[in-house]
């Protein structure tokens, strides 16, 4: 489920959780394993405070019933004892070989920007690695440039899937009524992760052609079926949360442009690989490369 983005290290910290995730601090925090039902009760509070009151919340005895039988749950504490952040992972299958499905990651809006989530995301690949799984899936909105930065550039994701409205039109705040369309991502449990972004992340290269729906003087502007270059860009708002609360109509039509934009991109086998950030122009762009032909039949 979407989530506003964040980033995290690691002190050791005391285990006997029963989950075989242990006990560690950062940032003043500290992030264990849920797993009694306070915690269960607390998480699901939690997603209303992040998602709103009508939010399809994961209740509470859902969490404890799929902690129980492999799932993973893991909690970010404040000294005060406050659930303020949380991971929860399913287990699943995927062409017969088992993965984790990271159905939901949260963190409450105090403590956002201090590296919770990118902790939570570690301690969720670390715990399932040790337990033998070799890859976790998860979802998240192409056009929150925030989460796009943590998982294409720090975590080092791999495209999978665009799915159009996955989770239908939400009541929830965060969302504005807009289409929930996800990039669907898989990581590797036994990738390093990534202390910093990718070379030339940063900043807009004029030499790509770019697909926008707003464009500038300068871009070398393309239509998603002329994609043909070796490298080319996907524009996406600099920050979704306040185009939708600005205007929402513009927001739609960011939607729908990079809908058609990725599914293209995707059919013709390229991959994103990375964020670029041009923080002089306030714009976001994502840095897809064509893949070699014989990778593009497929990912086991």
């Amino acid at each position: 489920m979407p989530y506003d983005l964040d980033d995290r290290s690691r002190a050791s910290g005391a285990a006997g959780t029963g989950s075989g995730a242990s006990s560690e601090s950062h940032s003043g925090l500290t992030y264990r394993p849920l797993v009694s039902a306070e915690d269960a009760a607390a998480c699901v509070a939690l997603q209303g405070e992040i998602w709103g009151s009508a939010f399809d919340r994961v209740p509470g005895s859902l969490l404890r019933v799929v902690t129980h039988i492999g799932g993973l749950a893991i909690g970010a504490f404040h000294p005060s004892g406050a659930l303020v952040g949380f991971v929860f992972s399913l287990t699943g299958l995927r062409n017969g070989q088992p993965i984790h499905w990271s159905h939901m990651l949260g963190v409450r809006e105090d403590v956002r920007g201090i590296g919770v989530g990118r902790h939570l995301k570690e301690m969720q690949r670390a715990e399932l690695l040790r337990r033998g799984i070799s890859h976790v899936l998860w979802t998240f909105d192409p056009l929150q440039a925030r989460n796009a930065h943590l998982n294409f550039n720090r975590l080092g994701v791999r495209l999978i899937d665009y799915v159009e409205n996955m989770y239908g039109i939400t009541a929830s705040p965060l969302h504005h009524g807009l289409a929930t369309d996800r990039l669907v991502v898989e990581l590797p449990t036994s990738a390093p992760t990534r202390r910093s972004p990718p070379a030339g992340s940063n900043g807009a290269s004029s030499a790509a052609p770019v697909m926008t729906p707003f464009p500038h003087a300068g871009d070398i502007v393309i239509a998603p079926t002329e994609i043909a270059a070796p490298t080319v860009l996907i524009e996406i708002p600099a920050d979704l949360q306040q185009v939708m609360s600005a205007s929402p109509g513009v927001a739609t039509t960011w939607r729908m442009a990079t809908r058609e934009s990725f599914r293209t991109a995707i059919d013709r086998g390229y991959q994103v690989a990375g964020l670029r950030r041009d923080l002089t122009t306030n714009r976001a762009f994502y840095t897809l490369v064509a893949a070699p032909a014989d990778a593009r039949q497929g990912h086991p």
